[in-house]
């Protein structure tokens, strides 16, 4: 009769178990996924942008899920560059928001400048997830400062006739006329 109630116990122990990490997120089963919104023939695994965010963008989606892989709701996200390198204008460098009723929440940055591959990660709960591959940015702000200035136009200069991705904006493999079209457009342009 001990032997009963003791395995009746531990079978009560893993059912709560269950339940307890039935509200947990985890790192094994939520995602971190990146699109670039860019310009011209981008492939999303590329994107423009302009610190004055009239540019490319890049959304961010993260799903939080717990070790089920269960959906859930109503959980504050924290969603952030990894990438040294990028001048993130106020406010973009790191955004947070709560998932909706399919675990998901959405992250749009578009208020930045660099050049190069640049990853997403995020974080619930204490919980880190593995972050979104890379993304490759090319930027009229190619210094990182978070300014169009005559410093970048030299670097544009520099690369024109080129196939450097950093000034190639409707990434067509040249930098041309066309790429310093859209450089001249966001000349001098800086944060909002």
């Amino acid at each position: 009769m001990k032997k009963l109630s003791i395995l009746t116990m531990v079978v009560l122990a893993l059912l709560m178990s269950g339940v307890a990490f039935a509200g947990i997120p985890s790192a094994s089963t939520s995602t971190v996924e990146r699109e670039g919104q860019g310009i011209g023939p981008c492939n999303p695994d590329v994107t423009v942008i302009c610190p004055a965010s009239d540019m490319g963008s890049v959304l961010v989606t993260v799903t939080v899920r717990n070790v089920y892989g269960d959906p859930l709701p109503d959980k504050v996200v924290t969603c952030y560059p990894t990438t040294s390198g990028f001048c993130f204008c106020p406010g973009e460098d790191s955004k947070q928001d709560t998932t909706d009723s399919n675990g998901q929440v959405f992250f749009t940055f578009s208020d930045f400048g660099g050049c190069g591959d640049l990853e997403f990660g995020a974080e619930c709960e204490g919980v880190v997830f593995n972050p979104a591959p890379t993304i490759y940015i090319a930027s009229p702000d190619d210094n990182a400062d978070c300014e169009v200035t005559l410093l970048d136009f030299a670097d544009f200069a520099g690369a024109y006739g080129t196939s450097d991705p950093c000034f190639d904006y409707d990434c067509d493999g040249t930098v041309a006329l066309t790429d310093f079209a859209d450089f001249a457009g966001h000349y001098a342009h800086t944060c909002p």
